[in-house]
């Protein structure tokens, strides 16, 4: 008994969507090597005392901001997916405690500017609400899980992260308004992509 197969797996049906293509892996790339290289830079900027950059200028977040206005909804998933997690392997930072917070935030960061866009188009201030829901979804994470912000108050820590944060809100706003302007949907660039 002889089995005859269609010499392609998708003879027929037309042409088949493919997971990887190479447009998406080189967007994927150059994201992620941003994900590790902003931070990094923020890291090694000289700072008096033990002031913490990070946590005031949010550079984890550039990369997923840029993935959610200009990329692909996919990418834009893989790098909040994934970000946290290649800048610990690179750099042993953050924690893995804090890799998980810091997964959960961008995935629900990125979640929020992809719904934005797609609901009331790409505006100039979307990483704001964007940002904040990440941060109230976090506290509640914190809140059942209290050992993701190591057993503090969850409200407490939601305020004093959002304080903190403050300045890199406002760049994080910066580079919304940048993206639309030199990169505006339905430019020549093509702007952000609902694919």
């Amino acid at each position: 008994m002889r089995l005859v197969t269609p010499a392609h797996p998708t003879a027929g049906t037309g042409r088949a969507a493919r997971f990887l293509t190479l447009a998406t892996a080189r967007e994927l790339g150059v994201l992620l090597c941003l994900s590790v290289m902003f931070p990094f830079l923020i890291h090694i900027i000289p700072v008096p005392q033990d002031s913490r950059l990070g946590v005031r200028l949010l550079p984890m977040f550039y990369a997923p901001l840029l993935a959610a206005l200009v990329g692909r909804s996919g990418t834009a998933f893989a790098v909040a997916l994934l970000a946290p997690w290649l800048n610990w392997a690179v750099t042993s930072h953050p924690a893995p405690v804090g890799a998980a917070m810091m997964t959960l935030q961008l995935l629900v960061f990125v979640w929020a500017m992809r719904a934005m866009i797609a609901r009331a188009s790409a505006r100039w201030y979307l990483a704001s609400p964007a940002y904040l829901a990440c941060m109230a979804v976090a506290a509640l994470a914190a809140a059942i899980v209290p050992a993701f912000i190591g057993g503090r108050g969850a409200f407490a820590w939601l305020v004093q992260s959002v304080a903190t944060g403050l300045p890199g809100l406002g760049i994080l706003v910066l580079i919304n308004w940048l993206v639309l302007r030199y990169y505006p949907p339905g430019g020549s660039g093509d702007g952000p992509r609902f694919a």
